[in-house]
């Protein structure tokens, strides 16, 4: 199936496969799990979490998954979370322990109940706006509300409550999130890389907020986007399935350079 990829990533994965030790990393909704309209029912494609546990379990191979999403709420809809070679972080990169937010300061809370009272009064009546708290703020849905509702519901979030002091707006596909608490997956990334001492990273992801883990890579490194939109990733496939597609491609490739060497030895 690696033949569905395109020949540049085929390439950029034969690369990767000999490095001697490598980080993969990967966003989660969108990347891992396709899009739906009920952020508590997206789940992981199956293969794709089978390439992760097949890569997680070669020699000199670390695996992380960076996500918006809370740590806890990540564990449980990945099925990763007691997985021990795979390392999740949330809250876009400020959670690496569940409950533990870095770059919290001590008015944090009171500016999360601020934010929360803001939308609750902007979104109150509007069909179709779901609102999902989350460890570092509060995140605005707006897919399933009618294109007025839904531009003059993100209109006046972005006036009120995202204009706050201590507050990071980040706009997302059919979202906005509210954080207040300095997050940033490229940061997150990095924190990784010097941690498993990794010579070269993986990167792939979907959203706007994964352009940050993008904009970290050096040379020797391959970023990946997931679907349309402007990118700093060097290469590009269609969807979910696709990168389920490039994980087992790289581990397949990854796995035989090992038994090569092995074999050599």
């Amino acid at each position: 199936m690696s033949d569905a990829l395109p020949a540049p990533l085929l390439g950029a994965v034969a690369a990767l496969a000999r490095v001697p030790r490598l980080l993969v990393g990967v966003d989660y909704d969108g990347t891992l799990s396709p899009i739906v309209e009920d952020p508590s029912a997206a789940v992981p494609l199956p293969e794709a979490v089978a390439a992760l546990r097949a890569l997680s379990a070669l020699p000199g191979t670390d695996v992380v998954v960076v996500s918006g999403r809370g740590l806890r709420e990540l564990g449980a809809l990945s099925g990763l979370e007691d997985e021990p070679g795979v390392r999740l972080v949330g809250s876009h990169g400020c959670e690496f322990e569940p409950g533990v937010l870095r770059s919290a300061d001590h008015r944090a809370d009171d500016r999360k109940d601020a934010v929360a009272e803001d939308v609750a009064r902007i979104v109150s009546g509007v069909a179709g706006v779901l609102v999902e708290p989350k460890p570092t703020g509060v995140a605005v849905h707006v897919r399933l509300a009618s294109r007025d509702d839904a531009r003059r519901v993100l209109d006046l979030l972005r006036a009120g409550p995202a204009s706050r002091d201590g507050v990071t707006a980040t706009e997302g596909k059919e979202v906005l999130e509210l954080s207040v608490v300095h997050a940033d997956k490229g940061e997150a990334l990095d924190v990784v890389r010097e941690e498993s001492g990794a010579d070269a990273v993986l990167f792939v992801g979907d959203d706007v907020t994964d352009e940050n883990a993008f904009r970290r890579l050096r040379a020797g490194d391959v970023g990946v986007k997931v679907g349309s939109g402007e990118t700093l990733a060097g290469h590009r496939v269609a969807d979910p399935a696709s990168v389920a597609v490039l994980l087992s491609a790289l581990a397949d490739a990854r796995r035989g350079r090992a038994a090569a060497g092995r074999s050599a030895g």
